[in-house]
This record gives structure tokens, C-alpha cells and sequence, in this order.
């Protein structure tokens, strides 16, 4: 995934917003395949499987409150956002998760660019004095973090003044019944700005990619997305 480099500082390099991936290429159509054979395990009716009948099957299952059947196939983000985000992100317990360890990650070497990442909180914009200030607060906590490495501190102790916008990467594995039970949660105008600008983004990019499975909360919260 390329970075957009947003802003810089001595210490700091800032990203503009969150962002996410897909891990690997997938076929939506194939994975409506799968279900159907799968639901259709249940009423041994294999044999009506034709042309468009997994389409129909799986928005039945839906629109029924049948999502338990979601639950065969798994689809695998990567994620780049603030470490506060990933804190709410981690709470659906039903998702496997691999991210960035700022205990064994040295943000003073070269593979970081010998600086923190952070990013942008997302209803801040540049040149107010809301930005300076936070800026200069990252650069604070940047300065703090390579004073105490350069006195050899290790980073499991040094990583104690890192800010909550400093940037991480996630990798999270989620059936797709709880995709949706994540969107319902994330993608409501209640939710934090920066995950609900990411989950807004990535159910899009479910439902483009897989026909059908988010339908109904493509029309219950995109259309309701602020620009």
C-alpha cells in the first residue's frame, strides 16, 4: 500500500487519512457460489442450484435475518490508520488480527523513514490553528520518543509517549456476517470520524467487489455519507 505523505516535521511524517487494501484478489461471484451450496445444505435442495439462483438465495438469507449462513466465507483487509482507531477496531472479537507492534518496531531506523508516522485527525484541516497545535504536539511526543532512544532506552518503555494518532497497520480476517455487524456499528453517523471515513470507504469496496451480501447498508449509510 503507497503512503501519501500529507505533511512532514523534524520528527514526524503525517498521513492524510486512514486506508485500506484487500490482501488478495477474490471472485464476489464465486464466493455466492460457495454460500449457496452451503445454504442449501440445509434443505438438501442441491438440485436447484441454476443460472442466478445464488444471487436470489443469498438475498433471501438476508432480507430473512439468516446471516448465520455468512459466516463460510472470510474476506482479509490491511489496514493503515491511527493507533486510537485500531484500539475501537480490535473490540469486534470475532476477527483475527496481526498489527504493527510498536514494542518491536524502532521508529529511529532507517525502514521508518527515522521518523514517527502519524495521521491527520480527519475533521482537522491544514493551516487552522487546530492543526499547528496538533502538529506541534506530535512533534513533541516524536522529539521525546528519539531523545529517550538515542539515551538507549528500549522501545517497549520509550514507546510510552508515543501519541494516540501514531500511525499502525492492521490486518484484520472477518466472516462476512460479521463485516456487516461491523458496518452497522461503524459506518453510523454516531461513530468516531476517522473509522467511520474508513468503513464508509471499505463498504464500498465490499459491496462493488461481492454482489448482493451489503446491498441494504450501501443504501442505509452511503447515500447518508458527508463529503
Amino acid at each position: 500500500m503507497d503512503l501519501e505523505l500529507f505533511d512532514e516535521g523534524q520528527y514526524i511524517r503525517v498521513l492524510p487519512r486512514p486506508m485500506w487494501e484487500f490482501t488478495s484478489d477474490f471472485n464476489g461471484n464465486e464466493v455466492l457460489t460457495r454460500l449457496e451450496r452451503v445454504i442449501r445444505t440445509c434443505y438438501k435442495s442441491e438440485d436447484k442450484i441454476a443460472e442466478g439462483s445464488a444471487e436470489r438465495m443469498v438475498r433471501n438469507i438476508i432480507t430473512s435475518g439468516h446471516t448465520a449462513m455468512l459466516e463460510h466465507e472470510n474476506v482479509t483487509i490491511r489496514i493503515i490508520c491511527s493507533r486510537g482507531m485500531s484500539h475501537e477496531l480490535v473490540r469486534h472479537r470475532h476477527c483475527g488480527f496481526a498489527q504493527e507492534s510498536s514494542r518491536y518496531c524502532s521508529y529511529n531506523k532507517d525502514k521508518f523513514g527515522n521518523k514517527i508516522t502519524v495521521i491527520k485527525p480527519v475533521n482537522i484541516e491544514k493551516n487552522t490553528p487546530e492543526y499547528d497545535l496538533w502538529k506541534q504536539a506530535m512533534e513533541n511526543a516524536g522529539k521525546s520518543y528519539f531523545d529517550l532512544k538515542n539515551l538507549g532506552v528500549k522501545n517497549d518503555m520509550a514507546r510510552g509517549v508515543l501519541p494516540t494518532d501514531l500511525k499502525t497497520e492492521i490486518v484484520v480476517t472477518a466472516s462476512l456476517r460479521e463485516w456487516r455487524s461491523i458496518f452497522e456499528l461503524r459506518c453510523d453517523k454516531a461513530a468516531h470520524p476517522e473509522i467511520r471515513l474508513l468503513m464508509c470507504g471499505l463498504l464500498h469496496g465490499l459491496s462493488q467487489k461481492i454482489p448482493v451480501i451489503f446491498d441494504d447498508l450501501v443504501e442505509k449509510y452511503l447515500e447518508k455519507v458527508e463529503n
